[in-house]
């Protein structure tokens, strides 16, 4: 990957609406980006569009997006396009967790939703703008997650579908270097997000001790450096390189994990669950 100017480039963000997409849309907007910003929550995003604005940068689109539905990542895409004109850099932000058991939950609505937020519209994305990316040898970013490495229970939905858009990620990065199109797979570590599944498990005895997170600020930084230096991946915080590099680290990590978290009793279908179910979204 080359080095790439974000300065008047048109970018598509998803979940921009808080956490690290919010701080991304401003990050952006710095650089002299045009930007759709997209979300479930559109006065989230007008505020945000009116503070890069009064700030004297371009102003971002803002496009309502509901990526749990499926369908809606083809109508976002056509809209962006024709917001910006042409796109050079998508960026698949959004993501949406789930706090439950297999044994709860199965392949219900919920869970569902989850791989259609955090795997499918990401695809469904990519696939709708690949025309104008190879056009303008663009740049695909998708935010993964490091627990696609770590097991820990009651997250397995949220981390499977991290998993497998990671593995998609590097595929699809074989699959257009032709193309001249650019793939980079950010992999956030604990950051401070409203999104933090940590706060949500059912812990024994109070939560364990983990390291500060970052911020997002800070992520949104180290995802437009990556993008500017044409970076493939970056991991931040740094520490959370080892569960992906050796998946040992992971499997040991989840172990440790496991003992401090009550599951509660596997349900078996048609009768009364017992365990905690919790969502979260990242919009």
């Amino acid at each position: 990957m080359s080095r790439r100017s974000l300065a008047d480039a048109g970018i598509v963000l998803t979940g921009a609406s808080s956490g690290i997409g919010r701080a991304l849309a401003f990050a952006l907007a710095e650089r002299g980006a045009r930007l759709v910003i997209a979300a479930r929550r559109v006065p989230s995003l007008e505020e945000i569009a009116d503070r890069i604005e009064l700030a004297g940068r371009t102003r971002p689109h803002v496009i309502e997006a509901d990526l749990s539905r499926p369908g809606a990542a083809a109508g976002l895409a056509e809209k962006a396009t024709a917001a910006l004109g042409r796109v050079q850099v998508l960026i698949n932000n959004a993501g949406v967790g789930l706090v439950a058991g297999q044994g709860l939950v199965g392949d219900n609505e919920q869970a569902r939703a989850v791989f259609e937020t955090n795997l499918w519209s990401p695809v469904a994305l990519t696939w709708s703008l690949l025309p104008d990316l190879r056009a303008e040898r663009g740049l695909v970013v998708n935010v993964t997650s490091s627990l696609q490495s770590v097991p820990v229970p009651l997250l397995g939905y949220y981390g499977a579908s991290k998993a497998a858009l990671a593995h998609l990620t590097r595929t699809l990065r074989h699959e257009v270097a032709g193309f001249g199109v650019s793939v980079l797979e950010y992999v956030p570590g604990a950051t401070d997000t409203d999104a933090r599944d940590v706060g949500l498990l059912p812990w024994r005895n109070g939560p364990m001790r983990t390291p500060p997170p970052v911020s997002a600020e800070s992520a949104a930084k180290a995802i437009v450096k990556a993008i500017e230096r044409g970076e493939r991946r970056r991991v931040y915080p740094a520490t959370s390189l080892l569960p992906l590099e050796i998946p040992a680290i992971g499997r040991l990590i989840a172990a440790i994990v496991t003992r401090r978290i009550d599951t509660g009793p596997t349900p078996t279908p048609g009768s009364t669950p017992g365990s905690t179910m919790k969502t979260r979204t990242s919009p």
